[in-house]
């Protein structure tokens, strides 16, 4: 998977080290086929100065980085509100994130990617003492200061230096999972549980509420599990299982469900040759079809797709080559319909999504 981190002059040198080390310990766990492929860019070739006046070398300028990238990283440095950039680097910008799978906003690399056109309806945040003249400089994004990590379709944002670290454990998760996150951050001697915070990392040993819930779900993850069953197993009411809930882990019970169900997927997909209805009964999808929808929103891949890049079959920048036959047949499992009269469950009127307990009937007018 290709990478691109545009820095300028200045750059906040933690902004940097943060992304490359996260990506430097996911490489030693991952085969040389599916590792990352890291390159900076700047507006011009040779050494630049960070803010802390260390000394950094770039490679490519972006007139020489013409090739296409799964994911473009944006720093920013002080005083970027301030800067006015060379018109053709915003569009070479510009093209460049519209042309990514996945745009990263390091801290106040916003406003690259806002003097670029590229924040324009999008939802970003940026550090509380930027936020005002990013408002100004973009009126038409939706800036969320209170919040430590955005995301808003494929862009991602996080408000601070630090917190671009954990932007990029976020990219190292959509990729391969939350476990081999939990192992980078592990590595870098990272919290995972902070507030705001994406993930909750299954090697921690604290006998705490959200482990407890965690635990049952990898245990049961077949199993239509339901809010009932989830608060009975850590001893609580509904009422309080949704309010302690929401406390601690910071998202809803059925993301953090279709979360662990993934994870599982991913793991016997590329461990294994199980066709995809196999492996979407033992993780608990209705179907070989809900596991692709979910994937699709998940991860943007499908089951075939990750299962070929977790076992290094790619093509040009990381992208999946064409399956031949006996791969293409498999795959017809991930097209089959839902069963007459059902659809997934996306929205049962109470304001949460309860996607991963379970399916709806529909009224025979609508099958």
């Amino acid at each position: 998977m290709k990478i691109a981190i545009v820095v300028l002059d200045g750059v906040q040198a933690l902004d940097i080290a943060g992304a490359l080390d996260v990506f430097y310990e996911a490489n030693r766990c991952l085969r040389e086929t599916c590792q990352y492929q890291v390159s900076l860019v700047g507006e011009r070739v040779g050494h630049i100065a960070c803010s802390n006046s260390m000394q950094l070398c770039v490679p490519f300028d972006y007139t020489a980085f013409q090739a296409p990238v799964d994911v473009l990283l944006v720093t920013g440095r002080p005083y970027l509100s301030n800067a006015r950039p060379r018109r053709d680097f915003l569009n070479w910008l510009r093209d460049c994130a519209f042309q990514s799978k996945r745009i990263g906003s390091i801290c106040s690399g916003a406003f690259l990617l806002a003097h670029a056109g590229v924040l324009n309806g999008r939802e970003v945040t940026v550090g509380w003492s930027d936020a005002s003249a990013l408002s100004r400089e973009c009126p038409l994004a939706r800036i969320r200061p209170d919040k430590v990590l955005v995301r808003d379709g494929n862009l991602v944002s996080s408000a601070g230096a630090t917190a671009g670290w954990h932007l990029c454990l976020s990219q190292v998760a959509e990729d391969w999972g939350h476990e081999l996150a939990a192992r980078v951050a592990t590595r870098l001697g990272m919290d995972m549980d902070h507030e705001g915070r994406p993930y909750i990392d299954p090697a921690a040993r604290k006998n705490t509420f959200i482990e407890k819930v965690q635990r049952y779900v990898a245990d049961h993850i077949a199993d239509e599990l339901s809010i009932e069953e989830l608060a009975s197993a850590v001893s609580v009411s509904r009422r309080s299982f949704s309010r302690l809930f929401a406390k601690h882990a910071q998202k809803t019970p059925s993301a953090f469900v279709e979360e662990l169900r993934v994870d599982a997927a991913r793991k016997i997909l590329g461990e294994t040759d199980h066709p995809l209805k196999t492996i979407a009964f033992k993780c608990g999808f209705h179907n070989a079809t809900h596991m692709r929808m979910v994937f699709l929103r998940r991860i943007s891949a499908t089951p075939m797709q990750c299962r070929q890049q977790m076992r290094g079959v790619q093509g040009v920048h990381g992208m999946p080559r064409h399956r031949d036959r006996a791969e293409q047949s498999v795959d017809l499992e991930a097209t089959a319909y839902c069963a007459p009269g059902y659809a997934p469950l996306l929205h049962d009127g109470t304001g949460h999504d309860w996607a991963a307990f379970g399916m709806r009937r529909l009224p025979p007018s609508q099958w």
